[in-house]
């Protein structure tokens, strides 16, 4: 199994997950998808806002890659957006689909570099609805898209296809197939058959407390791995033959409450991805601990000695106390270009999962241009 699909096999299963006082869960009926079509891929949050993400990233030459992402709100007016990114500016003007030049109206798309961008800082885009209804038409049953000839050396293009497939996706899971609205199976019902938008669920994070003195942080970290040591042996990844007789490096701890702190404790320090193990523990002696039940990993098997799976382990992870949020970041491929980032907020009783964005195609490009998966608002 590639790491690429373990890793969407572990973000469907955290979606899925039944709720529980320390464990995240998306809501019921979750209609969040992230699937491959061939070149292209579709994400769909849990509004049922989707993105169509198209990534030329195979050539050795990054003048040559290209990507395209093509998003559409929920509900009868769901608002359109197409954005294509290169590493060089590209013209609406230069756009071809299999040779024949797109004909577009140039004062309808804008060109811009975003600040956030670390790749592909040269954008194009539009959000005018019947240029992108034409970008549709022209591309979904075309073979390739390019920026000028596409047999001139050096030409950025990008092969469409599964694009058709992705669309057809995409109009079922906003409820689209058979209506007026719909890019790829349209049909003669109204707008107005199409389901409404659902509202995004509300998030209130807990007021922040006190920060603990380094003194009662350390106490915790102690407690918490004298307590929970066979964990750490578990998964702790260092020299063998020196047994673990202290909390490793990348332990912290943390206030929730004036009686309740979060606890990390370091336990595998590899190439890319760092892992740590999450606790809840009471402030005052004994320190009693439970195990923060928010994992992303599918795997449910049981480890060779039979041990049942570690729950309470993230990637990449950390906690904010002033903004009382739980960040992980797991990447698939070491320059961090794929993966997902998930975020959990403190509501003052538990963990609840507040947005996830996720990348399944490793591509060169980062956090800030995924395509979200789950979102929250927070009030």
């Amino acid at each position: 199994m590639t790491a690429t699909l373990r890793f969407r096999l572990g973000l469907m299963s955290m979606l899925c997950a039944a709720s529980s006082s320390l464990a995240l869960a998306a809501p019921k009926a979750d209609p969040s998808i992230l699937r491959d079509f061939k070149s292209w891929e579709v994400a769909c949050d849990n509004v049922k806002r989707c993105a169509v993400e198209g990534v030329n990233g195979d050539d050795p030459d990054p003048e040559k890659d290209v990507v395209v992402w093509l998003w559409r709100d929920a509900g009868p007016d769901g608002r359109m957006q197409l954005e294509i990114a290169a590493e060089k500016p590209v013209g609406a003007d230069q756009m071809r689909f299999d040779g024949h030049a797109f004909g577009t109206d140039p004062s309808k798309w804008k060109t811009w570099r975003p600040e956030h961008a670390q790749s592909y800082g040269s954008r194009l885009g539009t959000d005018d609805a019947s240029v992108i209804a034409a970008w549709v038409n022209a591309a979904r049953d075309a073979r390739t898209i390019s920026f000028g000839d596409p047999a001139a050396a050096g030409a950025r293009k990008l092969p469409l296809a599964g694009l058709s497939a992705a669309l057809l996706a995409v109009d079922d899971v906003q409820g689209r197939v058979g209506t007026v609205t719909a890019w790829r199976r349209a049909g003669a019902a109204p707008a107005s058959s199409v389901p409404a938008a659902l509202p995004l669920p509300v998030v209130r994070p807990a007021a922040p407390v006190p920060e603990m003195s380094k003194a009662e942080q350390q106490r915790l970290i102690d407690a918490t791995f004298k307590k929970f040591r066979a964990d750490v042996k578990r998964c702790y990844v260092g020299d063998d033959d020196e047994p673990l007789k202290a909390a490793p490096q990348g332990s912290a701890a943390a206030a929730l409450s004036a009686s309740e702190a979060v606890v990390t404790l370091g336990c595998a320090d590899t190439s890319y991805n760092d892992t740590t193990l999450w606790y809840r523990v009471s402030r005052q002696p004994p320190f009693t601990g439970k195990r923060l039940d928010i994992s992303q990993d599918a795997n449910t098997d049981p480890d060779p000695d039979g041990e049942p799976p570690l729950k309470n382990a993230l990637m990449g992870a950390g906690y904010d106390s002033s903004r009382r949020s739980l960040e992980s970041f797991e990447r698939v491929h070491s320059p961090g270009d794929c993966g997902a980032v998930t975020k959990w907020i403190f509501d003052g009783a538990n963990f609840v999962l507040a947005e996830i964005r996720a990348q399944g195609t490793c591509a060169g490009f980062f956090s800030d241009d995924w395509p979200w998966v789950y979102r929250t608002k927070s009030k």
